[in-house]
């Protein structure tokens, strides 16, 4: 255990202050791509639900979003803050949370390991672990999904080794948590969820187990709650009305999402986690130290059943996405926990010098795979702000604009600009003094044949298009003059 008085206790706070270092000196405001400014979205939409005013789906894809992260930054804007700051302290501190509970698994896994070795996993595995720093930096669901996975684990891995039933009711009440901010988290827990269940029914604990069944009903509410009436459910997701056996082997998918090749097929994605320099260097070297007695206790089959079924469910998901495999890289690391305590122990023993070394290089290493996975996300922040700063002095007021991927980020920053997305349906009509905001070298290889590309072909054809601006990365701005004659 680490003592109340040992500083290790305070790394959780220096993790959400470097981060807030970090994203002020990369003047990041945690924003990028379509996901996260759906976030911030849905997070002044919820804010303003709270506050009594009806709740409207902004479009078919709502039912998709979970609420758990935009609900969280709502809460935090009734003190005051503006949304796009309290999803950004949401994330910091999320991370921080994360460190925490990883430690609070790894005193339940290993009670014996020393406090020394269990934080200097945490950082070199975890807190190091590029896609971690990014989780922790970006307005993204990750990072809370994480901490409520960990802090679920942390209290239902208490109730399998040491038998305290109270726990039970936090971890089904983390559980909740964590479900309503990552949907995919509810198969990593399922063998978790399983396990607690039935240990409350051998020990015949009835009013422990309907009290910890109403808890974790009580902590999904939310999400009844803010769907009532948006239309479609998380079942009808596009993801997993895709999902398939076959996709395991395949690496190029074709669905409402476009076609995408990712060049690896899902078997050998799914074992990213162990490999990948985005998540820990050193566990392929401990994957050799690894015995089958690091799996003796209940808890180690109990995650070891989870990552395997989570894995699997990946596979036969039409997308590959190395967000998702952050919880199951968190798994891998709990499992593999004692390899490393072999090796710290042993190594620091009998090899101190080059134990150093390797801790001291993996260190360096890692922090140069963190500014090569961080930097596509700053990168395309900046492209947000500069094309919505150049659009705000390019066109007139009440402009109506035509726009496709960069759509979601432009209605953050220019809320009063009339948007029409280009993939939500077939337009037959552009009116004349419109704008549209297109890039068809990037654009076409993933939607020739759907709704972005058959808009953009259509408007082509049938309108007369005149060049006004060309922004970064080939973002091209033009004014409909009229019909074709």
């Amino acid at each position: 255990m680490t003592s109340n008085r040992h500083p290790l206790r305070f790394l959780p706070l220096a993790v959400v202050a470097i981060l807030i270092i970090l994203a002020k000196i990369l003047s990041f405001n945690g924003l990028y791509g379509q996901d996260a400014h759906e976030y911030l979205r849905l997070s002044r939409a919820y804010f303003d639900h709270l506050r009594g005013l009806p709740y409207l789906p902004a479009g078919r894809g709502d039912a998709e979003f979970a609420v758990g992260y935009p609900l969280c930054g709502a809460l935090l804007q009734l003190t005051g803050l503006v949304a796009a700051l309290a999803l950004q302290i949401i994330s910091w501190a999320a991370a921080g949370a994360a460190a925490y509970f990883f430690d609070r698994c790894l005193q339940v896994l290993t009670p014996g390991a020393r406090a020394g070795s269990r934080w200097t996993f945490t950082v070199a595995g975890l807190l190091l672990a590029p896609y971690f720093v990014r989780a922790g930096l970006t307005s993204m669901s990750d990072a809370p999904g994480l901490a409520f996975f960990l802090a679920a684990l942390a209290h239902g891995l208490r109730v399998l080794e040491t038998g305290r039933i109270g726990t039970a009711v936090w971890a089904a009440f983390f559980a909740g948590l964590a479900v309503i901010t990552r949907f995919s988290l509810a198969v990593l827990l399922a063998p978790l969820v399983i396990a607690v269940g039935l240990y409350l029914v051998e020990n015949r604990r009835w009013v422990f187990a309907g009290a910890t069944i109403l808890v974790g009903l009580l902590a999904v509410f939310p999400h009844f709650w803010l769907k009532t009436d948006v239309p479609g459910s998380v079942f009808g997701h596009s993801l997993l009305q895709g999902w398939s056996g076959w996709h395991y082997f395949h690496a190029t998918f074709s669905n409402s999402n476009g076609s995408v090749n990712y060049g690896i097929p899902n078997g050998l994605y799914l074992l990213l986690p162990l490999a990948h320099p985005g998540f820990c260097l050193l566990l392929p070297g401990l994957l050799l130290l690894f015995k089958k007695t690091d799996l003796h206790l209940v808890s180690k089959k109990v995650l070891a059943a989870s990552l395997v079924v989570y894995l699997l469910f990946l596979g036969g998901v039409p997308h590959q996405n190395m967000r998702y495999l952050l919880p199951a890289f968190a798994v891998l690391l709990l499992i593999f926990f004692p390899a490393w305590d072999r090796m710290f122990s042993y190594g620091f023993y009998f090899f101190k010098r080059l134990t150093f070394a390797i801790i001291g290089l993996t260190f360096a290493v890692q922090v140069c795979c963190i500014t090569l996975i961080i930097r596509p996300v700053i990168v395309r922040n900046r492209l947000e702000t500069g094309i919505a700063t150049g659009l705000q002095n390019a066109l007139p007021a009440e402009a109506t604009l035509f726009a496709f991927d960069l759509d979601v980020a432009l209605r953050s920053y220019l809320p009063g600009l009339r948007i029409n997305n280009l993939w939500e349906q077939l337009y037959t009509d552009f009116p004349a003094g419109s704008f549209i905001l297109f890039n068809e070298p990037l654009l076409r290889p993933q939607w020739q044949g759907r709704n972005p590309i058959l808009n953009w072909d259509y408007a082509k054809s049938h309108y007369r298009l005149e060049e006004i601006r060309t922004f970064p990365g080939g973002w091209q701005l033009y004014e409909i003059k009229g019909v074709v004659k």
